[in-house]
């Protein structure tokens, strides 16, 4: 069975926004996230991200491009997951958290790197890196 997740890089002055999961988090608990979750039946990539940031963080944001990738199986329950990660901007509100986070930082993307992180987080910030080397944004 296959699971697709939306997840993103979103950049606030120079910034991006990470979140900590809860220790009690079925997946990652109190490792360093980034903001997204499950497509849901019936919607667009770019429907479940907007839904997901807005839950878990209460933003809005402008989705910009597909940034990154990841794939990984999940052996004890036969699952692939696929992972889609977007380059968004902030755009408005005020920061407040889900039940699933306990915490949440606006960082510098090198300084995450030294934070736990789960893995599709890490892609995400590494080819933020990537893009911010080439001048893109």
């Amino acid at each position: 069975m296959f699971k697709i997740l939306t997840k993103s890089i979103i950049v606030k002055d120079k910034e991006i926004l990470i979140l900590k999961r809860s220790e009690n988090s079925s997946f990652g608990g109190k490792l360093w996230d980034i903001p997204g979750g499950k497509l849901e039946f019936g919607e667009t990539l770019k429907e479940s991200i907007i839904r997901e940031i807005k839950e878990e963080t209460n933003i809005d944001i402008n989705i910009k491009k597909t940034i990154a990738s990841t794939s990984s199986i999940n052996k004890s329950n036969d699952k692939q997951f696929i992972t889609l990660i977007y380059l968004c901007e902030y755009h408005s509100g005020d920061i407040k958290l889900d039940d699933e986070h306990i915490d949440y930082k606006w960082i510098k993307p090198k300084d995450a790197l030294n934070l736990p992180m789960v893995y599709y987080a890490i892609e995400g910030v590494k080819a933020i890196l990537e893009e911010c080397k080439h001048g893109h944004k």
